[in-house]
């Protein structure tokens, strides 16, 4: 389940990325560019993503 945490993360953070850079118009030639909702929901799915990728790692360890 932990690597498809971090596959899910990682995906989520590019994902992320590239829609916050349109909507803050960092990426040009999109219908997506400097549309305000495509910038937060953006910032959402990179936030996601992180949470994501740092969860595992807080969790703590069984034992057997």
């Amino acid at each position: 389940m932990t690597a498809a945490r971090r596959i899910l993360g990682v995906l989520l953070v590019l994902t992320g990325a590239v829609w916050l850079g349109q909507g803050l118009r960092l990426i040009q030639g999109s219908s997506m560019t400097g549309s305000t909702f495509w910038a937060v929901v953006g910032a959402l799915c990179v936030a996601g993503g992180l949470f994501l990728l740092g969860w595992p790692w807080r969790q703590p360890r069984e034992r057997a």
